[in-house]
């Protein structure tokens, strides 16, 4: 298949979350219709689809969902057991540098092309040296959601983090970002497009507003310090103000008990694209910064 016909494919977006599927399709770049569908209690544990089939079947059942045809599949997964890694290497040219590459991720991370999927991207040289951006995820993460997807009768051709494709739905290099979901928030800060921190917490579902509000106030807080303690010299990100994403992102924002504790403005900003009803795509933010990924290269 050319590239031509290849870029006129719709673009599928699959995202499995604890509480259900959610799925975009559109051209590339766009947004034409967005679904939804809820998975039974339990079919996640730790990042994991326990039962791909049957979580395949819900979504290929559901109403309203287009899996049918050529189209190119992407999946938003979750961050949980996830590595991340800035290194840097000197900016040799050529194939040497994707051997080069390969190298020192053995050498810094001997464990974990054996326990994690890895990927990596150069970023802009600094003062002559080559920035890489490596990321690892975890091989059972990747492998339930690929069979999921492909119970449903779909063939998954590319992934990426949904905390980090909701910075792209977002469009800000530098952000503090929280994509937060009844049960769990994805908390990360960018710098450059970069990720420094990812962090993956479970939220309580029993206890009342003022317990969910607070437990998501103070790991929002503990990764702020942590970052602000690593990071003394960094003084732009000590000004970026908290953007929320995510179906819990009304409900992170409804008080005033987040900016108190983390003394941090906070934001629910429009995405660069928008779902139809325009108020649910907020909950749909991995899925948009999916149909804005470049999945053809």
């Amino acid at each position: 298949m050319n590239l031509r016909s290849l870029l006129r494919q719709p673009v599928l977006t699959i995202a499995f979350h604890a509480t259900g599927v959610r799925w975009t399709v559109g051209g590339r770049g766009r947004v034409a219709s967005s679904g939804r569908v809820p998975l039974p209690p339990g079919s996640l544990s730790d990042g994991v689809v326990l039962d791909p089939a049957a979580a395949g079947r819900v979504l290929h059942d559901a109403d309203g969902f287009r899996g049918r045809g050529r189209m190119q599949v992407a999946l938003a997964l979750p961050a949980q057991r996830t590595v991340f890694r800035v290194l840097e290497v000197p900016p040799v040219k050529g194939k040497q540098f994707g051997e080069l590459v390969t190298r020192e991720i053995r050498r810094e991370m001997p464990m974990m092309p054996e326990n994690a999927y890895v990927s990596w991207k150069r970023m802009p040289d600094r003062d002559g040296t080559a920035i890489v951006f490596v990321v690892g995820v975890a091989r059972d993460i990747v492998d339930s959601h690929a069979a999921a997807a492909k119970a449903a009768g779909l063939h998954p051709q590319s992934a990426d983090l949904r905390i980090i494709a909701a910075a792209r739905a977002v469009g800000e290099t530098d952000c503090v970002i929280a994509s937060v979901e009844d049960d769990e928030a994805e908390i990360a800060i960018f710098r450059d497009g970069v990720p420094i921190i990812v962090r993956h917490v479970d939220l309580p579902l029993d206890g009342d507003e003022s317990v969910w509000t607070r437990q998501l106030a103070e790991e929002l807080a503990r990764t702020l310090k942590f970052y602000r303690d690593t990071h003394r010299d960094d003084e732009l990100a000590d000004r970026l103000p908290i953007t929320f994403v995510g179906d819990a992102a009304r409900r992170a924002t409804a008080g005033p008990e987040i900016r108190e504790q983390t003394g941090r403005d906070v934001q629910m900003p429009a995405l660069r694209l928008i779902t139809t009803p325009d108020q649910d795509t907020i909950g749909f933010a991995a899925n948009v910064g999916m149909a804005l990924k470049d999945i053809a290269a």
